[in-house]
């Protein structure tokens, strides 16, 4: 086998690995120290494509000497979609390889017609007992790369569907629910009472002000790990917007929310405190209703919290 075929193993192995999560694959680099060097110096895309070639100019002189009796031609084959693969960043160079590609192997299928018989013809002879068994193994190694090629791209593709799927409902910086889930999922779900409070962080643009943006999106980290500590009842929480969190309860009377929301709000007053030593503190507005007048609700809680703000902040209002 080519330096090539092994330098595209090593790659689709590694890149493997990563998507598994096992991003040093010390044994395959110990094996390629030269495939390890130019991925440490970040040219493993262009290395590949080196490498691609090299497979291809290799397969074309293996059938040259052997007549296309050899079955080098499955190599060519079998990079054709190997390289779109591992080479993302081309774009749609990669259709450019795989074209030149799929006319060498064109080229090389004809190479027994074009070929004369007296071009090496003892060379030929001497190699003609081995073709049956060069045949099979080059098959063998060209479908083992493309089916293990297609396992590792389809756990890639797998990976990218879960993390987008997360991404589009949760917040990227807290990881609570965003308002997108909250419609989606929640709101169009199955008739039920709900209640909901709406939290505000007090004076928080004197906080960015004064501390700065990374001490207020620490402070908003750190608010929702409060807000998840919820324990007792079944509860969505959700970043609204800015400073605004959303814990919705399904099925939850009115009064033990209430008990939830003022045990929230000393609890955030309790763990999180600003660099001069004070203490943060939030107001929530409260509402109940049915799940299908869920704007309206939400617009109680936010008349309440409106009310809490300007009534002396750090309470709960329902």
């Amino acid at each position: 086998m080519s330096y090539g075929a092994f330098w595209i193993f090593f790659r689709v192995c590694n890149h493997g690995c990563n998507t598994f999560g096992y991003y040093k694959c010390n044994k395959l680099r110990f094996l390629y120290p030269f495939s390890f060097i130019l991925q440490r110096q970040g040219k493993s895309e262009k290395a590949t494509v080196f490498a691609y070639f090299e497979i291809i100019i290799f397969a074309t002189i293996c059938e040259l000497f052997t007549r296309n009796t050899f079955g080098f031609i499955y190599y060519v084959i079998g990079m054709v979609p190997v390289i779109f693969y591992l080479c993302p960043s081309y774009g749609n160079k990669r259709f450019v390889f795989q074209i030149i590609g799929v006319i060498s192997a064109l080229m090389i299928y004809h190479t027994q017609i074009l070929i004369p018989e007296n071009f090496f013809p003892q060379l030929f002879e001497d190699l003609l007992p081995y073709s049956r068994i060069f045949n099979f193994v080059n098959l063998l190694i060209t479908l083992f790369t493309i089916l293990y090629t297609s396992i590792f791209y389809t756990f890639e593709l797998d990976m990218i569907k879960k993390e987008l799927d997360y991404s589009s409902t949760h917040d990227p910086l807290t990881g609570l629910y965003n308002r997108r889930f909250l419609y989606d999922t929640i709101v169009k779900g199955e008739e039920a009472q709900i209640s909901i409070i709406l939290l505000d962080i007090d004076n928080f643009k004197k906080i960015n002000d004064r501390f700065g943006h990374d001490k207020g999106d620490e402070i908003l980290i750190q608010l929702s790990s409060c807000i998840q500590e919820e324990k007792e009842y079944v509860f969505y929480p959700v970043r609204w917007g800015g400073e605004e969190f959303i814990v919705y309860y399904k099925n939850v009377t009115i009064d033990s929310a209430y008990e939830r929301a003022k045990y929230l709000c000393q609890l955030i007053s309790e763990k999180i405190v600003l660099p001069d030593n004070t203490p943060v503190t939030v107001t929530a507005g409260l509402s109940s209703g049915n799940q299908s007048e869920f704007d309206a609700v939400l617009k109680k809680a936010d008349e309440k919290l409106y009310y809490g703000k300007n009534n002396g902040k750090n309470q709960v209002v329902i």
